[in-house]
């Protein structure tokens, strides 16, 4: 992928503040491996540079759980 776009900070999973080089993302896939073993995440970035990850079915879960709870949590805050 190209150099990033922009920077922000995130709160990190130790709970400090730390900068991240951001990428925004143009496109996004999740595809099924032929095996069923696990799903093909690929992120597409505004120029098309892509990079593709192989993710286990148990990660895949816990990342839209995260997703889930992160979206409930902000139309909270919107209403």
């Amino acid at each position: 992928m190209r150099p990033s776009l922009h920077d922000t900070v995130v709160r990190s999973t130790s709970g400090r503040p730390e900068l991240r080089h951001v990428t925004q993302v143009h496109e996004w896939r999740i595809e099924r491996t032929l095996d069923a073993g696990g799903f093909v995440l690929s992120i597409i970035a505004p120029g098309g540079e892509s990079q593709s990850f192989l993710v286990a079915p148990g990660d895949a879960q816990d990342i839209g759980e995260v997703l889930r709870r992160s979206a409930a949590w902000t139309d909270r805050r919107e209403q």
